[in-house]
Formats: C-alpha cells, sequence, structure tokens
C-alpha cells in the first residue's frame, strides 16, 4: 500500500502518454549484425518494464518473486515500472512481447529461458531479433567446465547452451551460478536479460544491472532519489500508520509505503526532489521523526533482516544463546542459523518436541507436565533452564505450545482442559534467574509457528540489549 505525497510537496500526476502500436517487424536483411544496434523509437525516458519467460510461471506452478524483486529496486533507482508481463517458452510470444516492451519503456528486464534445455528460448529469440548468432560467452564457459570438473560432474552438449550470448551482447557475469546474463539494445530501450533462478538473477542484477542504471540515470541527470525502509516488528500496520500520521506534511516530493510481512511490517520513505543532496537531508529528517513516533520496534533498516539484527546484538554484548523448542520443530533456530556467523553466539539447540524428550534431555520434571501441562510457563521455565545446562549458553529461550490446526486437549496435565490453538509458553534463563511468559497468536499453523520463532528471538534481542 502506498500513500501519496501531501502537503507542499503534492503535485497533480502527469497524465501518461498513449499507448504507441509497435511497429512492423524488420526483415532479416535490414537487421542489424551489432547486438547494440537500435531503431528510431520513442519511449518513456524513466519507464521500465519487467517480463518473465516460463510455462511454469505462466501456470501458475511457481511464484514470480523476481518481479516483486526487480519492480522494487526499479522503482528505487529511480524508473517507473509501467509494465509486468509472463509469456510461455514460445519463441513467437517471446519475440512479441521484447518487440512491445522495448517500443515502451527504456529499461526492460527479462528474467527465464537462460537454462540448459529445448524450451530455453531466449538467447535464440533474442539472437533471432538482432540478425546475429549465438555464441558462448568464453568466460562463463570456461568457469562452468571448471566447476563441473570439481564436483565431478560430466558435461553434455546441452550445457554448452547455458553459456550462450548473442553476438555482440554485452555479457553479465552469474557469480552464483553458471548462465551469464547478458545487455542488448532493442529499439529505444536497454534490455537486460537474466536466469529465473531467483538468487542468480539477484545477484547479477546487484553486480551489474544495478550499477548501470545508476550511470544511466546519471547521465540524463536524473536526481538520485532518497530511499530508506524500517522494519517493525511486534506492532500492527494500522498502530504505525496512525503514529506516522502528516510525517511528510513538509516534505516535498516525498511519499510513504506500507508493507506487511508477518510478524513484520515494513515502512518507506521515497524522497524524489530536484537536488540530489537535499534529498538525503530530508530523508535523515524524516529518519529523526519516524524513530521517535514509533520507537523500539524499530529493529533495523533496508538489508538488515531480523536474524542479522538479533545476532549482532547478541554478539556486541557477548552473549551466547541456546533454544529448546517444542511446537517450533527447530525453526527458531533455522531463522538465527539463516546469517552467516551464527556461529560467534549461538551454541545449538533441542528440538523436544515429545514429552519424553522434555523429560529425558532437558530434564523436565514428570510431575510439572503431569500438573500443568506441557503447554505451560512451569514447563517453559524448566526447558529453558535444561537447554542452557546441556550447552553451557549465556542465556537460553524456550518455546511450548500449541500450533494447530485444530484445538489440542492437553491430556498430561490435570485439570487444565483445553488449550486454545496459538497458544505458545516462553521460558527465558540466565544466570540470574529464569522469567516465562504466555502468547496467544493468531492464524494457521506456519504463521503461529513463526510469529513464536520471532517472539523467542526478540526475547533474547531485547534481554540482551
Amino acid at each position: 500500500m502506498s500513500i501519496p505525497p501531501r502537503g507542499k510537496g503534492r503535485k497533480a500526476a502527469a497524465k501518461k502518454p498513449a499507448a504507441k502500436s509497435s511497429p512492423p517487424a524488420r526483415p532479416a536483411a535490414a537487421r542489424s549484425s551489432d547486438a547494440h544496434a537500435s531503431v528510431v523509437s520513442v519511449v518513456a525516458p524513466h519507464a521500465a518494464a519487467i517480463l518473465a519467460v516460463g510455462d511454469e510461471v505462466l501456470r501458475g506452478e511457481i511464484t514470480n518473486t523476481n518481479a516483486t524483486f526487480l519492480a522494487e529496486r526499479l522503482f528505487d533507482a529511480g524508473l517507473d515500472v509501467c509494465e509486468q508481463r509472463v509469456v510461455a517458452d514460445d519463441a513467437t510470444a517471446i519475440r512479441r512481447a521484447l518487440q512491445e516492451l522495448s517500443q515502451r519503456a527504456a529499461v526492460v528486464v527479462v528474467t527465464g529461458g537462460l537454462g540448459p534445455t529445448e524450451d530455453d528460448r531466449t538467447v535464440d529469440v533474442v539472437a533471432d531479433l538482432l540478425g546475429v548468432q549465438a555464441e558462448p560467452h568464453t568466460a562463463s564457459l570456461e568457469a562452468m567446465k571448471t566447476r563441473f570438473a570439481a564436483h565431478g560432474f560430466e558435461l553434455t552438449p546441452n550445457n554448452l547452451r547455458q553459456v550462450r550470448v548473442p553476438r555482440g551482447a554485452e555479457a553479465l557475469p552469474n557469480g552464483a551460478g553458471i548462465a551469464p546474463g547478458f545487455l542488448v539494445r532493442l529499439a529505444g530501450s536497454a534490455a537486460y536479460f537474466l536466469p529465473g533462478i531467483a538468487r542468480e538473477m539477484e545477484r547479477i542484477y546487484l553486480d551489474h544491472v544495478a550499477p548501470r542504471l545508476r550511470a544511466q540515470m546519471a547521465a540524463q541527470g536524473v536526481p538520485v532519489a532518497a530511499v530508506r525502509t524500517w522494519h517493525v516488528y511486534g506492532m500492527g500496520e494500522s498502530h504505525i500508520d496512525h503514529r506516522l500520521a502528516k510525517l511528510l506534511d513538509v516534505i516535498p516530493h516525498a511519499t510513504l509505503h506500507f508493507r506487511t510481512d508477518a510478524p513484520e511490517n515494513h515502512v518507506k520513505v521515497v524522497i524524489r526532489g530536484p537536488d540530489t543532496g537535499k534529498n538525503q537531508e530530508m530523508l535523515e529528517q524524516v529518519d529523526r521523526d519516524l524513530r521517535k513516533r514509533i520507537g523500539p520496534g524499530i529493529y533495523g533498516i533496508d538489508g538488515e533482516t531480523f536474524p542479522m539484527v538479533v545476532g549482532q546484538t547478541l554478539r556486541a554484548a557477548g552473549i551466547t544463546l541456546a533454544l529448546a523448542e517444542s511446537c517450533t520443530g527447530g525453526e527458531a533456530g533455522q531463522m538465527i542459523t539463516s546469517e552467516p556467523g551464527a556461529s560467534d553466539f549461538f551454541l545449538g539447540s533441542v528440538v523436544a518436541y515429545a514429552n519424553d524428550v522434555k523429560v529425558n534431555v532437558l530434564g523436565v520434571k514428570a510431575a510439572t507436565i503431569a500438573e500443568s501441562g506441557a503447554v505451560s510457563e512451569p514447563c517453559a521455565k524448566e526447558m529453558a533452564e535444561g537447554v542452557k545446562r546441556v550447552t553451557g549458553a549465556t542465556i537460553a529461550v524456550s518455546i511450548t505450545g500449541v500450533a494447530g490446526p485444530l484445538r489440542e486437549r492437553d491430556t498430561s496435565a490435570s485439570g487444565t482442559g483445553d488449550k486454545p490453538v496459538g497458544t505458545v509458553c516462553f521460558g527465558l534463563a540466565s544466570a540470574k534467574s529464569t522469567k516465562a511468559v504466555s502468547k496467544l497468536f493468531s492464524g494457521d499453523r506456519a504463521r503461529i509457528r513463526r510469529a513464536a520463532a520471532y517472539f523467542a528471538l526478540d526475547l533474547a534481542r531485547r534481554h540482551s540489549q
């Protein structure tokens, strides 16, 4: 969701020009042999288009997360995404889409169709469109041979398809895989072609596309927008919106945007004024005001992730952490080890799903479970104390609860009755004391487990601050 500029900086939106019809395809004899050659075309100078190629995307078998990644970063670079399109692995459909989009946008970013199989047709379509041959990119070919030899893989003829680019194209090396991306000129646009595999696409974009776009915008005299995203945990979107009312009233050329990825919320401010330096100054002013309004709910900005910030906090405090997990099944441990360097502070975890494991491994008293139940604060306390003792960690956090999907009866507890789905108890054991707290989360099983993992790690973070 986004909110348009308000206050002094608000301007009427410019009307978009009517879309122009695509010119007829050039005959082969008229095509240039230079992959950077272009025909006369009028395109929107700051417009960008995104094209995904692949039957699996078109049929919904995979989610097009590439488009989400690209749209956000193209917008931040100062480009307006005018269209997103998905086409099948069909040469005619790919060609038509490229011809149409290159007439409308100054930048076209294409993902997919660079693999080794017969239905990976993007390179051949682009080469034919330009009237050139597709040929191996020498550096990528050598890197593939080295990689295959190191892993004992046989190099098959179709693997060579992965390292081809149209003759004359500017190859964009793939630091996370095999198939290189490439850049060509199509009509009035700079067209970037990237692999469909997300981690490879993202790596090539960040390494090669983003710097070129920055240079392109600078050459056109486009001021650099000031952009920042604040990550918030523990506060709902409506409460954040309420606190940020009129935040940008005195900030010209600024827009405010919200995005929810439960249990997190993200707030982005974009300032696109005519003066790059002034944009950044105003952003710092917004930062100070926003932090006063939101407070400690902000855990980080921009590329900082929740596990990263938890780790930074523990590392800075010289604290080591251990986890005891029941209903989350190891999800909190997986989160904290998703960032490199977790071994600096994370000692390990025990996934004590069964009561026998709680008793025999963590040392939870059988009487505690019989009297209070496995989903209880007394049990959570003993789980935390047990994993702290087993690992020798400075602090330990435990999680035990009911993730669903059905309402469950804790038959191990005498007289406790039904435990509503979403009931989760947490324990935190330190050298000084052991504390416990209970929460009731809403949502389906996956959402409850995720919320519980976040809350457990946030207990460790706040204790270490």
